[in-house]
Formats: C-alpha cells, structure tokens, sequence
C-alpha cells in the first residue's frame, strides 16, 4: 500500500512544474519530517503527514470560523486528501536511511475544495483582496536591513493568503525614502512616496517589540490613494513566526467576513465598457475578473469599441469606484450612455 502511494506521489511531482501561481487554492512551504524503517516509507509518511496539513490549512483558509465551529481538519481521511490535490512540490529536502525532511507545496483542485466543503455545509470564498506592501519596523533597528521580523514576513505561503502581501526587502530602498520612526508615525508622504515608488495601493506597517514571553505586535493598514490610515489589532505573540501568521490570520478573517457581506448586499446594473483596441477589451476585462467588489459579470452585447454588460457588485458603488481606479479603470455615470466604465486616459 504504502509503495503504491509513493509512486503515486513520485508520477505527480514528475508530471508537475516545480512553480505554483500565487493562487489561494494553494499551501506553500509546510514543514515535513518524519522516519521510517527506511527511505521511501519516511518519504511517504512525511509527505502524506504534510499533505493532511496543507488540507487543513486551506479550509481553514477558505471558511468561516462562525461557520466552522467545532469542525476538525485535521480528520479528514487520506482518500478525501488525495481527490482534493491537484499537484505538490518539495524543496530543502534532507534525507538517510530511515529519516526524511523537506517543506512541501500543494496545490489544490477548487472544484474537489468545493464539493468536500458543501458536503460539509460550509461556505467556500477564494477570493483575493489585493497585494498589500508590508513595512515591518523591529523596535530598536533600522527600517532597511534584514531581521528577524522582516525574515518573518518573507515566507512564499503569505502569497497564496486570502489576504496576499509582500515586504520590502533591504535592496528596495533606505531611510531617505521612508524611516522607521515615520512609518511609526504614519506620515503619509512618505508612505504615498513608498507606495508610489514600489507600485503598492495598500501597505501594512507592522510593528514589532520584544515583550514579557513573547513579541508585542501593532498593525496599522494604510490606503495609498485614499490618504487613510487604519489601526488593525494589537496583540502578543510567542515567536516572529507566529506573529505574522497571526497577522494574516487576522487580514484574512476580515475580509471573508466583508466578502461574505458583499455576495449579501449584491446590486446588478447594466454597464457600458468602453475601449480603443482589442487589447483594451481583453485588459479591461481582466480588471473586472480581477475585482473583489465585482461578484459576476455577464457580456449582453460586443461591438468593435464597446461592450454591454450586466455587472453584479457588493453594493456600495463608492467603494467598487475607489477599488477600480487602483486598477487604473475609471467608472463614471454619462448622460447618454448610463454607467460607463474605461481605462484611465483613453477617454
């Protein structure tokens, strides 16, 4: 049995490029170690281990915890496990005789994700906020070098969160574009200066300090465009892991909670896209697959410089606005043509 599921795992990792898009159906970097009375069985149950691991932590990921309750994750059997996965792959392996260490990436299939979690009667969301640029000031160090709290929030899973963010690194920038006492103080010229600079519409200043057993952690979210600054949370922490994954553990809950408002408060209306090139069309498009606001959109009619859709959004058309514009999309109601939506500059 246990030959059999290895050859199973070694046909997938073969058949498989070794890159995963940074997609939330997927578990980045699970730590795996495990022996056995040789190499292949540490192998197989390492990886399998890992495997009931990703699992949990994608419909942890992708539900509720109102919803969740008491449901355990960690049970699921390997059968179910192995329907849901659509591809994996192991990096920094170490191995001997009878010992087997790696991290390992699994990419889920979202249909199988979705059945499993109906069939649990859980609601599914897998949609992605957009990319926040994080600032992680270390009490007592220099904004621009490496520590250990700037190493925390480099780890690849924090790519695939509901809730996706990258941290600058110390090639990116110095002190003159923004220090760690004005990220402390917000000061929105510097971080519009960052944020312009790095093209980030969104960026979390996370502060870091060591406390009695533990890391003290205070997150502030910044809008980029809208010039506003926002206390998140404040909380302890027992390591700098923890911390950030606590952090985005936070992000995430948020947004499933307002995504969940959102399919609740869902307005349709007709729209007008407007566009000089095909290649406008197709970007525009994307824009609007793309959008967390916008919940479904149905082509009606397509000409060569315009398209009728039925656009289906959450609601609060301020806010569908403001999120298009970041993607450089302008909406705007016209007197003839009713709500119009185009890309910037072209009209």
């Amino acid at each position: 049995m246990l030959k059999r599921i290895f050859l199973l795992l070694s046909f997938i990792w073969l058949s498989i490029g070794l890159a995963f898009a940074a997609d939330p159906f997927t578990v980045a970097a699970v730590p795996v170690d495990a022996v056995g009375a040789n190499a292949i069985e540490a192998q197989t149950k390492a990886n399998l281990e890992g495997q009931a691991v990703a699992a949990a932590k994608l419909l942890n990921r992708l539900t509720l915890p109102s919803e969740r309750g008491g449901k355990d994750f960690s049970a699921i059997q390997p059968e179910e496990i192995s329907r849901m996965i659509r591809a994996l792959n192991v990096s920094n392996e170490k191995r001997s005789n009878q010992r087997y260490l790696g991290d390992i990436t699994v990419a889920f299939v979202p249909s199988e994700v979705k059945k499993y979690l109906d069939s649990q009667g859980l609601t599914m969301i897998s949609s992605q906020a957009g990319n926040r640029l994080v600032v992680p000031v270390l009490s007592g160090s220099p904004l621009w070098t490496e520590n250990v709290w700037q190493q925390a929030w480099s780890s690849p899973a924090f790519s695939h969160a509901l809730t996706p963010v990258s941290t600058i690194i110390p090639e990116q920038g110095n002190d003159t574009l923004i220090s760690a006492d004005q990220a402390l103080a917000g000061d929105m010229t510097a971080l519009k200066r960052l944020g312009n600079l790095l093209g980030a519409r969104q960026i979390l200043v996370a502060t870091a300090e060591p406390a009695l057993g533990g890391i003290r952690v205070r997150l502030s979210d910044i809008s980029v465009d809208a010039s506003t600054r926002t206390d998140l949370a404040s909380y302890t922490a027992g390591s700098y892991a923890e911390a950030s994954q606590m952090a985005i553990a936070r992000l995430e809950d948020s947004w499933k909670r307002a995504t969940v408002t959102l399919v609740e408060n869902a307005v349709s209306m007709p729209v007008s896209v407007l566009y000089r090139s095909h290649e406008d069309w197709i970007w525009l498009q994307s824009a609007i697959n793309d959008s967390a606001q916008i919940q479904g959109a149905r082509l009606d009619a397509l000409s060569k410089d315009g398209a009728l859709m039925s656009v289906t959004y959450g609601g609060d058309i301020e806010r569908l606005r403001t999120e298009l514009s970041y993607k450089g999309v302008e909406l705007r109601e016209d007197p003839k043509l009713g709500t119009i939506l185009f890309r910037k500059g072209r009209y």
